[in-house]
C-alpha cells in the first residue's frame, strides 16, 4: 500500500500595488503555485486591513503609492505584534542607496527592482517563504528552549528546597539560620559592589554551608570528638561541586575558613588569595555564631563586632569587617562609601589595600580585592601597566 503524500503547507501572500492591471498579472502568476494563497490590496490602508485579517507570511508592496507608500506600510506592519514577523518585500524603481538603507532600517527584508519578470518574482517569493519557514522554526525552537529552561529552573528550585529541608531536618533551625545569613551576606556584598549575578551563589552558599555537618552526623552520634568547622566546609564543597549549578556555592564555602594571615584551612591562602565572597561569608557566619552563642548574658551586635575586630588582619579581611559593621549598625551609605578612593596607577604605594579587584584593560586579574600592596606586587603592577594598561584607575581602602 502506497504511503499518503504529506500535505504541502499553504502560505499566504499579500500583493499591494495601486496599479490594478499589474496587481492582476502578479496575482495570476503566483496563484499557479498550489501552495500559495494570494490576496491583494490597492493601497496601504487597505493592505493593513487585509493583513490584519489574513496574517500573511509575505507582503510584496509597491513603493510609490498614494497616501501611504511602501515604507510607511512596512513601518506600521512592524509595529503590529500580530504582523511584525512576516517577510516584507518592496517593489521599487529607485537605486538610491540612502533610500534603500532607510527601508532596511524600517524593517524591509528584500527589494525587487521594477520592471520585474514574473519568473524572478516567483523565485523571490519562494525564497521569502523559505526564509519565513526558517524564522518560524527558529522562533518555535527558541520558545521550546525557554520553556525547557523554565522547567529546569523549577526543577533546580525544587532540588534546592529539598536540600535545605534535609539540612534543617539534620540540624533543626538550619533553614532559618541560612535565610538570615544569606540576607546579611548579600548586604555586605552590596558594600563591595559585588556584581548581582555573583551574589546568587553567595546566597546559596549561606543557605547550604552546614550540609557537610549533616553528612557527618553519624560521626557525631558515635561519641567521637567533633571535627573542626573547616572539615565540614570541605565536605560541603565536595557535595555541592557535584551539581553544576551549585559549584559556585561550593567554591565559596571551600574558602570560608581560610584566615587572612594564612593560618586557616584547608589551603592556607593569604589575604587576596581568599575569594572575596568567602571572606564575606566568613564574617557573617562568625557574627551570628557569636551573637547566638547561647551565653546567659546575650551580647549586643556592637559588642560582637568589637570582638571580631580583635582578629582583623589575622582571621578576617579588615574591609569585610568594616562593611559588616556598617550593615549591622545601619551606618549611612555615604559613610561606608567614603572608605574607598580611586587613584591612578602611578600613585600606588606599598601598604595600600585594594578595595576592588585590580584588572588590566584586557581583563587580566592581577590582584583580588583586599590584597595589601607589597614591593614585589607594586613592581609587577607597574610592569604590567606598561604592556597592558590599567585604564580605569585603582580603588583602594582609606581605612
Amino acid at each position: 500500500m502506497t504511503a499518503p503524500t504529506p500535505a504541502v503547507p499553504v502560505s499566504t501572500i499579500l500583493l499591494v500595488d495601486d496599479d490594478a492591471a499589474t496587481l492582476a498579472v502578479f496575482q495570476r502568476a503566483l496563484e499557479h503555485e498550489p501552495a500559495m494563497r494570494v490576496a491583494t490590496a490597492l493601497d496601504g490602508a487597505e493592505a493593513l486591513a487585509v493583513a490584519r485579517r489574513i496574517r500573511p507570511d509575505v507582503i510584496v508592496s509597491d513603493y510609490n503609492m498614494p497616501g501611504m507608500n511602501g515604507f510607511e506600510l512596512c513601518r506600521q506592519v512592524r509595529e503590529d505584534p500580530e504582523l511584525r514577523d512576516c517577510i516584507f518585500v518592496v517593489l521599487s524603481g529607485f537605486t538610491d542607496t540612502a533610500l534603500k538603507v532607510e527601508g532596511l532600517n524600517l524593517g524591509v527584508d528584500e527589494y525587487l527592482t521594477k520592471p520585474i519578470e514574473l519568473p524572478e518574482l516567483l523565485a523571490r517569493v519562494r525564497a521569502s517563504l523559505r526564509l519565513k519557514r526558517l524564522q518560524d522554526q527558529l522562533r518555535h525552537d527558541r520558545d521550546a528552549m525557554a520553556h525547557l529552561h523554565q522547567q529546569l529552573g523549577r526543577s533546580f528550585d525544587q532540588l534546592l528546597e529539598l536540600l535545605i529541608h534535609l539540612v534543617d531536618l539534620g540540624l533543626p533551625g538550619a533553614a532559618e539560620r541560612g535565610k538570615r545569613l544569606a540576607s546579611l551576606a548579600r548586604r555586605i556584598a552590596e558594600r563591595f559592589e559585588v556584581p548581582v549575578e555573583l551574589v546568587h551563589d553567595l546566597e546559596l552558599a549561606a543557605q547550604l554551608h552546614e550540609i557537610g555537618k549533616v553528612v557527618d552526623a553519624a560521626h557525631q552520634h558515635s561519641g567521637a570528638p567533633a571535627y573542626p568547622d573547616w572539615h565540614y566546609a570541605v565536605v560541603s564543597t565536595a557535595l555541592l561541586e557535584a551539581v553544576e549549578r551549585l559549584k559556585g556555592a561550593g567554591e565559596i564555602i571551600g574558602g570560608v575558613y581560610e584566615n587572612w594571615d594564612g593560618t586557616g584551612q584547608p589551603s592556607h591562602f593569604v589575604s587576596g588569595q581568599i575569594p572575596l565572597r568567602s571572606r564575606i561569608l566568613r564574617v557573617a557566619i562568625d557574627f551570628y555564631r557569636l551573637l547566638d552563642g547561647g551565653t546567659a548574658l546575650r551580647k549586643k551586635p556592637a559588642e560582637v563586632i568589637e570582638q571580631l575586630a580583635g582578629h582583623a588582619g589575622t582571621w578576617y579581611d579588615p574591609v569585610a569587617l568594616r562593611h559588616l559593621e556598617s550593615v549591622v549598625l545601619d551606618r549611612p551609605r555615604e559613610e561606608w562609601h567614603s572608605t574607598r578612593a580611586e587613584i591612578a596607577v602611578d600613585r600606588l604605594a606599598v601598604g595600600m589595600v585594594l578595595a576592588r579587584d585590580l584588572c588590566t584593560s584586557s581583563g587580566v586579574k592581577l590582584l583580588a580585592s583586599g590584597a595589601t600592596i607589597s614591593e614585589s606586587m607594586l613592581a609587577v603592577i607597574q610592569r604590567r601597566h606598561l604592556a597592558d594598561p590599567i585604564v580605569d584607575g585603582v580603588w583602594i581602602s582609606l581605612r
